[in-house]
């Protein structure tokens, strides 16, 4: 448990700092909502000066923004963009970062061997991104209670977060096998931004041309688009078994790479 432990301590500065300015900023947007739910032409003029390809690529062209799930939803729209590009980072980096900063050579010393490496890295991301997504459940729950101006579904308040956590392990998973060959730490950056926001375009793309509708199915963000769960009140299952397909794939593929790997120190 050494390693795990040292990880975690590691990472915890970028924990905290991820994780308090996602929140701030998502308590901050969601206590707009009261003055938007009491002012409907206020709410309506906001809509309408929104463009419709906008609207139609967010998916937020069905929401009725007076309600506070639909509000949420356009609001989490931006959290999870941002949660997926810190999963993927914090994925990403925790492998390659060792060969990048020179430690690699003090890690591999111990005893220790690489799938034990490995397996205690990825409790360390799991934890992080668990506790993350359990602070924001929590800290959303209180926030809707105190500003809601009517019921809401708690069943589909869950999924948007259920969602929010599959996407980040996907991420995470993803970024997890790359770091096994983006070894530098100025090239963890552009690529993890990179694939998160092709990603996320992709899926406004797909929303907007219906030519390239099919392209939906290849991005994540589309699997748990939070105007979707608010409406459908469910996530398809097969999204779900995608995205745990990628996450149980990438993680055996990192295994095995990392076994293979001709290490330099």
């Amino acid at each position: 448990m050494t390693i795990f432990l040292r990880e975690l301590k590691r990472y915890r500065k970028g924990f905290i700092i991820w994780t308090t300015c996602l929140v701030s900023s998502n308590v901050g947007m969601m206590l707009m909502y009261p003055t938007f739910a009491n002012s409907p032409d206020q709410l309506q003029g906001y809509m309408k000066s929104l463009p419709k390809g906008m609207l139609r690529g967010l998916g937020i062209e069905t929401l009725n923004l007076g309600q506070i799930l639909d509000f949420f939803a356009y609001v989490f729209l931006y959290i999870i963009l941002f949660g997926a590009a810190y999963a993927m980072l914090l994925g990403s980096s925790i492998i390659s970062r060792e060969e990048s900063e020179k430690t690699i050579e003090f890690l591999l010393a111990k005893p220790v061997t690489r799938n034990g490496v490995i397996t205690q890295k990825a409790m360390a991301v799991f934890f992080y991104i668990t506790l993350f997504n359990i602070i924001f459940v929590v800290v959303d729950y209180f926030t809707f209670e105190g500003i809601k101006q009517s019921d809401y579904s708690i069943s589909a308040f869950l999924l948007i977060h259920v969602g929010l956590y599959l996407l980040q392990l996907t991420f995470a998973a993803a970024g997890f096998f790359i770091s096994i060959f983006v070894t530098k730490a100025k090239t963890i950056y552009p690529v993890t931004f990179g694939v998160v926001l092709g990603a996320f375009f992709i899926n406004i793309v797909s929303a907007i041309s219906d030519k390239l509708e099919n392209l939906k199915y290849i991005t994540p963000f589309n699997y748990v688009n939070p105007s979707n769960i608010v409406v459908n009140k469910t996530i398809e299952p097969v999204y779900i078994i995608i995205m745990l397909g990628i996450i149980v794939l990438s993680t055996i593929l990192t295994y095995v790479a990392y076994n293979r790997k001709n290490i330099s120190v």
